[in-house]
């Protein structure tokens, strides 16, 4: 997502759930380093939902 890119609470929602299904095969493969990465990119959009209205 670029800077200043507004995007939809339904494409971020989307995107928590795709992210977390990734992070937990990741983890369940033993790449923690990867799965710890995506874990940061959801709590980014998490962040981000909460900041909203």
């Amino acid at each position: 997502m670029a800077a200043g890119e507004t995007t939809s609470v339904n494409n971020i929602r989307t995107a928590i759930r795709e992210l977390s299904a990734r992070a937990e095969l990741a983890q369940k493969e033993g790449r923690t380093t990867d799965a710890a990465e995506i874990e940061q990119r959801i709590q980014h959009y998490r962040e981000e939902l909460g900041a909203r209205p």
